[in-house]
Parts: C-alpha cells; structure tokens; sequence
C-alpha cells in the first residue's frame, strides 16, 4: 500500500546519497537514457507536423518561409540523430547493447562517410581527401559509421572555409586530418575543444565497447587530428 502524507508533510522524496563515482557514474548514465527515450516522441511529433505543413502548402510559401521550415526540418532531424545517439551510449554502457565485429568494406565505409559530410563541405568550399590501405576494418556495422560520421561531422565544423580534410585508413586506425588554409596554420582549434560535444561522446563510447579508442591532439603542423584505434588489437 502506499504512503499517505499529512497534510502540511512535505512532498519531496529525498533521494539516495550517491556516494561513490560509480554510482555516480550510473545515475548519470540512468537520467540521459531517460531523457533520451522521453525526447523521442514530442520530436517525432515535430518532424511530422513539419512534412505535414510543407505539403499542404504547396507552391503557397514564399522562398523564405519554405527554408525556414525546411530549416527547422534538418534541425529536428538532427535532435532526433542526437536522441539515438544518447539512447545508444546509455545501452553500451549498461551492457544492453553489444558491439558485433564484423569485416566492413573500407570503401563503401568512406564512401558513406564523404557523402554525408558532403553539402557542409561543400557550401564551405573544403575539400575532402581520403585513402586507404585497408580493404576492410573490424567494428560494429551500425555504430562504427556513425561514430566515424560524427568525428567527421566535428572535423568540418573545425575546418577553415577553403581548407581540406585529410582522412586516412592505415594499420586498424582511421586519422582525420584538418588541414589548415595556406597563411592562417596558427589558426587551428586546439584538441581539447574539439572533445567536448556530444558527438564526440557517442563516438568514444562506441569505440571503447568494440575494444578501440579516440582521441585528438595537433600534429607538428599545428594541425587538428582526430585518430581512432578501431580494436584493441
């Protein structure tokens, strides 16, 4: 049965002291797989509402308030990719979720890679080079992608307009290199600001459940450099 309370009694249930950094650790990991699933359907919400009113405006909308929705479309979408993301991080760390290692192809990997980074590269003017000297690489088919696809997310927003990105596969590691643009090499983002986003997050818990790691750190250059360990092995 439950408690009744008196009447002037307080309300509040006093929560359990969370004296150890483990713990503290899994109520962290606990309140963001919440938040995650909760966000999930008012978001969905919006992203249907959006398609709904594009459509039933038709040829109706001037230019500007088109782009403002579409917009507030890619904006959505990408708070709906950022849910997934928190709610995979939250599975990982509570063992819910396993990485599965399996053999990828090196260059559909890449090539998935450029093509989702492509329209911001392209309308900031970087260009993207890449090569490898793997056929494949072992990790997790749906979250080494997107845990790659994240660092370079973070990479091109680092990159100077008119700068490169270099991405290399060599030896079980992926290295993104952010060039600097010819006169501005003392212009580069220090690593350390690179590693606070929630990307970055999501990348290092999918890498360190499939036995890898990430990190940054500046090259003799003084260029950006992200490198990813994609096993331990």
């Amino acid at each position: 049965m439950a408690a009744s309370l008196r009447p002037g009694a307080s309300n509040v249930v006093p929560l359990p002291r969370v004296t150890r950094s483990g713990e503290m650790c899994a109520v962290r990991g606990d309140l963001a797989g919440l938040l995650a699933h909760d966000l999930k359907t008012p978001l969905a919400a919006i992203s249907m509402n959006l398609d709904f009113v594009l459509d039933e405006m038709g040829g109706q909308a001037s230019d500007a308030m088109r782009a403002a929705l579409e917009d507030c479309r890619a904006a959505n979408a990408r708070a709906v990719r950022i849910v997934g993301d928190m709610l995979d991080v939250s599975r990982l760390a509570s063992g819910e979720r396993k990485a599965m290692l399996v053999d990828i192809d090196t260059s559909d990997l890449l090539a998935g890679l450029i093509r989702a980074v492509a329209p911001e590269a392209t309308s900031r003017g970087i260009r993207m080079e890449w090569n490898s000297d793997e056929d494949v690489v072992r990790g997790d088919a749906d979250l080494l992608p997107r845990a790659l696809e994240r660092l370079l997310e973070r990479a091109v927003r680092h990159a100077r307009c008119g700068g490169a990105i270099a991405i290399t596969v060599r030896c079980a590691m992926v290295t993104i290199r952010v060039n600097s643009v010819p006169g501005n090499e003392n212009d580069a983002s220090p690593p350390e600001a690179a590693m606070r986003a929630l990307g970055m997050h999501f990348a290092e818990a999918v890498l360190r459940a499939q036995g890898g790691a990430v990190w940054t750190e500046s090259d003799r250059d003084g260029a950006l450099v992200f490198r990813t360990a994609l096993t331990g092995h």
